[in-house]
């Protein structure tokens, strides 16, 4: 069979295990009747509002709306759509689905396609780093990109963040900074075209990845500096920045060139569009890898003990954001195969672990933020200390001076880069717990060489099956403990009638703006724009969860909103007075409402008898919901 056709069906058939292990990850939607119509994968609001995104996108294909802002959404003023998890590119690709088959089902379907995509990828990078032209390099790849693609960050994730599990450009991106930095034998103008397109392409995904994926690309740099460094101490770096610096300049030259034709859009209505936000969207230290997270299951692992659970329980990240964990046993097999390898002197293999090993305990560092957590109690202790310890460890010890040197290197490019997630503009909108993608990347890197190595020496030893099934065991064993829970989380979407039936609702004039309680003002009541997706956008909201001028990811203070979210919550109305009364009014009047809607809810009863109080007329009560027609 000639090889070009052997290899394409290699791809395929990995390709079509990867998506049915990522059928089996998700087996509580797909193998329910019904279920990706009715349920969404995940917990909470992100579910909705993922779905509200991924609708927004078929809805303004089809009706020629602008794909980058809305006014559907925190009416009148609108909402910049490139300042929040839109996935405008995800969104296209799917609209034939959306439109079709509704938001519910393209959702699952991102969801299920973003971790097959994703594994897919991480498998044809790691055929670079093994001899993938025979059965051992291909098991060892597969297990890769199975490590990468079904990791913990990818269940945490995909409780509500298709974006976020479509991270297939991750791997890609490596490949292409090889070229760039290391083999140079490609034309760099191909190399360059190649990452501009790619990182457009993530652009419109999810724009913090790539930003993360560019500090990615500095502590690469820094990396392989330090490398040289110790394997030719008394070469000046300066001489190897010059002999590398030409070609790798000229690739991304291009590549910028590439990027900004392409990005040049959707770049300028981000930055000078309407409802640009400015200043920092989350806290520092909000989303951040407690440093027992690395070791401590959470209830998100099949094998998580009830122990286990509690301390995970206090980690300062929210569910969406338990993405730390690596295990004690994957951790141990790493280390060993570093080992391993790196005993048997320089050669390739020694040479490729040491570095996705550093890159990965770098950015596991990174990903722990400011400041040091532990079991959620955050320390007073800067993150930094922990480079800085091994440093002077390493000065105290090595006398080696390219060790030393190489040092230095690492500890002022973690210095800057730390202080740039916490303190630069831009950059400080990556969140830290999610750079443990990358630490799952660079672990099943590792994985794959040290696999690859310890498979083909048991073979030419000639040992017992036995004995050479024993790295794929071991392998396993230090799997097992990454095994996502099952069932997957799921929840049930109840859609009121009156939102999904056209004879109902589009008794509200399309494209006019509608109140719909509860008020839309947090991720935990997302259902709003759930109902109005599935309404197929047939009215505008001033409600909404997505992020405006402030920076605020809820709609900005007012009266009537205040005294909704009060119902909501106490299910105490404040009084009417004349006062009152008035700046309800006034609002219904700025937002433009024509219709008020109130749905199903916490002290429904009392957020009816509000409205029909301030109103001064009953509701019409039609498909599960009380509404006011005609204002």
């Amino acid at each position: 069979m000639p090889s070009a056709i052997r290899r394409s069906l290699v791809l395929a058939g990995v390709g079509l295990l990867y998506l049915a292990i990522a059928v089996g990850f998700f087996a509580t939607i797909w193998l329910t009747p019904g279920g990706p119509f009715s349920s969404a994968l995940g917990v909470g609001g992100d579910p909705q509002l993922a779905i509200w995104f991924l609708r927004w996108q078929g809805f303004a294909l089809a009706h020629g709306h602008n794909l980058l802002f809305t006014t559907y959404l925190d009416a009148p003023q609108g909402v910049n759509l490139m300042w929040n998890t839109t996935a405008p590119l995800l969104g296209v690709a799917l609209a034939p689905l959306t439109l079709t088959l509704g938001g519910v089902f393209a959702y699952n379907v991102a969801e299920t396609l973003g971790l097959a995509s994703s594994a897919m990828a991480a498998f044809v990078m790691i055929r670079r780093y093994v001899r993938a032209t025979d059965t051992i390099g291909t098991i060892a790849a597969l297990i890769g990109g199975a490590l990468y693609g079904f990791s913990p960050y990818m269940a945490a994730h995909a409780l509500g963040h298709p974006p976020a599990v479509t991270v297939f450009t991750a791997p890609l991106m490596l490949l292409l900074f090889d070229d760039l930095f290391v083999r140079q034998t490609r034309k760099a103008m191909r190399a360059g075209v190649a990452l501009g397109v790619l990182a457009a392409v993530q652009l419109l995904l999810w724009e913090e990845l790539l930003l993360a994926e560019a500090v990615i690309g500095v502590v690469g740099i820094a990396v392989l500096l330090s490398f040289r460094a110790v394997t030719r101490p008394n070469e000046p770096l300066t001489r190897v920045v010059r002999q590398r610096w030409a070609y790798a300049a000229r690739g991304l030259a291009v590549a910028f060139a590439t990027f900004l034709v392409l990005a040049a859009v959707p770049l300028s209505v981000q930055f000078f569009g309407s409802q640009t936000v400015h200043g920092a969207v989350w806290a520092p230290n909000q989303f951040v890898t407690d440093l027992l997270a690395f070791i401590v299951p959470t209830p998100l692992q099949a094998a998580a003990p009830a122990f286990a659970a509690r301390i995970s329980e206090h980690f300062s990240a929210t569910i969406y954001e338990w993405s730390g964990y690596v295990g004690i046993p994957l951790i141990a097999l790493l280390a060993y195969a570093v080992r391993d390898l790196c005993r048997r002197g320089l050669t390739r293999q020694a040479g490729l672990v040491g570095i996705f090993a550093v890159m990965g305990v770098f950015v596991a560092l990174l990903s722990m933020g400011p400041v040091i957590n532990v079991a959620g109690r955050t320390l007073p202790l800067p993150v930094a200390l922990i480079p800085l310890a091994i440093v002077f460890v390493v000065r105290r010890r090595v006398a080696h001076p390219g060790v030393r040197r190489a040092a230095r290197i690492m500890l002022w490019t973690f210095l800057a880069i730390w202080g740039a997630t916490i303190f630069v503009p831009i950059v400080s909108d990556v969140i830290p717990a999610r750079l443990m993608l990358f630490v799952f990347l660079f672990a099943a890197l590792v994985l794959a060489i040290w696999l690859d190595h310890a498979l083909r020496k048991a073979r030419t030893a000639g040992r017992s099956l036995a004995v050479r099934a024993l790295p794929l065991a071991l392998a396993g064993l230090a799997l097992v403990p990454l095994i996502p829970r099952q069932p997957f989380p799921t929840m049930p979407l109840a859609v009121p009638s009156f939102f999904s039936t056209p004879a109902l609702v589009d008794q509200v004039p399309s494209g006019s703006v509608a109140l719909v309680a509860p008020f839309a003002y947090d991720w935990r009541l997302a259902v709003p724009m759930l109902w109005q997706s599935e309404a197929g956008m047939r009215f505008r909201m001033p409600e909404g969860f997505a992020w405006i001028p402030g920076p605020s990811y809820v709609p900005h203070r007012s009266a009537l909103g205040d005294a909704m979210a009060g119902i909501a919550k106490s299910g105490s109305a404040p009084a009417m007075t004349s006062e009152a009364r008035r700046g309800y009014s006034h609002d219904l009047l700025a937002w433009q409402v024509q219709t008020v809607m109130v749905g199903p809810m916490a002290n429904q009863d009392q957020m009816v008898r509000f409205f029909t109080d301030l109103l001064g007329r009953p509701p019409s009560q039609e498909g599960g919901v009380f509404v006011w027609f005609g204002l």
